[in-house]
């Protein structure tokens, strides 16, 4: 937003309806995927508000596959699967919609609810009332600090440890990246969790093999729908160690995004997993040696149906829970501490 575009400009209906309800906004703090943050006085004390809010037609254009552009916030957009026009093909977009947005936001609200950890920024309020546009928002606490730096240090090791306890509580986060983890002198604070039972991710931080990422594999074991999340966080939590201890991550963006649009050749996406299986093969051994096993298990981009009958086994030995139940089973924070 420009500077000297006033707020109640740049965000028709967001002061007014604020202030109608005695909340009342002083600028913004960020942009995510569907919603804007503002800071804010709730009930006279700091605050931060978020409001749903989709990205214009024109910013989504700007960040299409055709345009070429693999860098900048476009990347840490969150995405949705959208049904083609044929009624047969998926691929994952942004939300383009208020609707889209407004069930995000509705949901992560309840997501903060669910909780009352020390590392997840505290939930305070829904809006009393719709804006003028239907906007659905939320009040948080306000939580200073800045994104989690990738390189080697306790910051790494204090995420390790409230990603064990919240995953032993039942509480995964499904979008883990660094944007999304602020990092204050010794204090870890987790932002933005998905709705559990809503499809969508960064592709930034997102598992890379396909197959683990169908419905068909997400449901397999009804006992644990948030098995997925859970294990989502600790591939992406895989990724964040493999960057900042090996210098790289074996897949970004634009390989997932590849991966998950039906749209792209079976070859490609075959000849981009065996690439990314050699990229871990050589990044593995640049990494510490506490670390090598939870990065080869995590990171592991999983086989292709033409493998033959290896592959018919790997799915019958229910690989997805097999994987999550191991990745459950490390202790994280020793590893990681071990490995500073």
């Amino acid at each position: 937003m420009d500077q000297e575009t006033p707020l109640s400009e740049a965000y028709p209906g967001a002061v007014e309806t604020c202030a109608a309800c005695g909340w009342t906004l002083h600028g913004v703090l960020g942009r995510g995927g569907v919603g804007v943050v503002f800071e804010a006085t709730v009930q006279g004390e700091p605050a931060a508000v978020k409001l749903a809010w989709p990205w214009t037609e024109e910013s989504q254009a700007r960040e299409a596959p055709e345009s070429g552009d693999r860098t900048g916030p476009a990347r840490q957009r969150l995405r949705v699967p959208l049904l083609e026009h044929d009624e047969r093909s998926l691929r994952f977009t942004s939300p383009t919609t208020l609707a889209q947005c407004n069930r995000l936001v509705t949901g992560e609200a309840q997501r903060l609810g669910e909780t009352r950890d020390e590392a997840v920024v505290r939930f305070r309020a829904p809006l009393p009332m719709p804006t003028a546009a239907s906007r659905a928002g939320f009040a948080m606490e306000r939580v200073p600090g800045a994104a989690l730096e990738l390189t080697p240090g306790p910051s790494l090791h204090r995420l390790a440890s409230v990603l064990q306890r919240l995953h032993e509580h039942g509480w995964p986060h499904g979008d883990l990246k660094p944007g999304n983890i602020l990092v204050e002198g010794e204090k870890v604070t987790l932002l933005d969790p998905v709705p559990v039972g809503i499809d969508c991710m960064t592709p930034d931080w997102a598992h890379l093999n396909f197959l683990v990422s169908t419905p068909l594999v997400d449901s397999a074991d009804p006992r644990d729908r948030r098995m997925v999340y859970r294990h989502r966080d600790l591939v992406a939590f895989g990724l964040m160690l493999s960057q900042a201890f090996a210098g790289a991550r074996p897949w970004s963006h634009a390989e997932v995004s590849s991966m998950f649009d039906r749209h792209t050749p079976m070859d490609t996406k075959r000849a981009e997993l065996l690439a990314a299986r050699e990229r871990l093969g050589a990044l593995l051994p640049k990494a510490p040696a506490s670390l090598r096993d939870f990065l080869s298990l995590a990171l592991d981009p999983g086989l292709w149906p033409d493998e033959g009958p290896t592959f018919a086994a790997y799915l019958q030995s229910r690989p997805f829970e097999t994987r999550c139940d191991a990745l459950f089973g490390m202790n994280l924070p020793k590893l990681v501490r071990d490995a500073l």
